[in-house]
């Protein structure tokens, strides 16, 4: 075993893994650490990983075959946009927009067939009112293991919270017909019930351009365009962990 001393705002590298953890603070007898790792290594606290062995490498290789999965449908994804893009600069639109609409057909078709996730924070609700964009989005989550709902603007979000069971998070786009994201934000953290629902923002904006706080009781994360789905995963991700991780030490 390595043993290093780091103060806070110090990092350690393993640059042939592509992983680098950094201290982002050291308080009494607690650290945080920060850990960024590529999608495929999972990275878990030390009580949530089993002592059988069996179990262990059972679940590796079934997480394997899941990543290798999602890339396949990712670079699917990633050549047809390419393609659609050159389409595009040779003035070819409506050609541009089949070679689209196949491959978010594609995604479609294979992320309904994806089981829910077992995560406690498998649910979530996009607001986003370009269609395409919405439904690759969508898509990309589900790929991901997560429950996905969607609405076009943000009356159709709080009509949907009304009326459904809630969602673990929202992810919402700013720019939003009816009612814009930040008037939605409003509307939602004024009523109590919908206090343990995250909403994480999306826009090719500033927050402080928006006029968004992003912190407690308001938004938790804010994403700008252009998105990095992996990134925006990952982060969503550690959100909940840590989330959890606040919860069981204060218990």
């Amino acid at each position: 075993m390595l043993v290093l001393s780091r103060r806070c705002q110090d990092s350690i590298h393993f640059p042939e893994l592509d992983i680098k953890i950094e201290i982002l603070q050291v308080k009494g007898s607690a650290v945080r650490v920060g850990v960024d790792a590529p999608l495929e290594i999972k990275v878990l606290r030390g009580e949530l990983v089993s002592d059988e062995p069996e179990l262990v490498a059972k679940k590796i290789l079934v997480s394997a075959e899941d990543d290798h999965e999602i890339r396949n449908k990712l670079n699917h994804l990633s050549i047809a946009s390419g393609l659609a893009k050159k389409l595009l600069a040779n003035g070819k639109t409506r050609l541009a927009a089949t070679t689209l609409d196949e491959a978010l057909t594609v995604l479609q078709s294979e992320s309904t067939e994806r089981p829910k996730s077992d995560s406690q924070f498998g649910r979530a609700l996009l607001v986003e009112d370009a269609p395409n964009e919405r439904e690759m989005l969508a898509g990309f989550l589900r790929l991901h293991g997560y429950h996905v709902d969607t609405t076009g603007d943000g009356a159709e979000a709080l009509q949907y919270l009304e009326n459904n069971d809630k969602p673990d998070f929202i992810l919402m786009d700013m720019q939003l017909p009816v009612l814009d994201g930040p008037s939605a934000i409003r509307k939602i953290r004024e009523n109590v019930a919908f206090d343990n629902v995250e909403i994480f923002a999306v826009s090719g904006k500033t927050a402080r351009s928006a006029g968004v706080d992003v912190g407690k009781n308001r938004v938790a994360k804010w994403f700008q365009k252009p998105l990095q789905p992996g990134s925006l995963i990952s982060s969503i991700n550690s959100h909940f962990v840590e989330k959890v991780g606040c919860k069981s030490a204060c218990n």
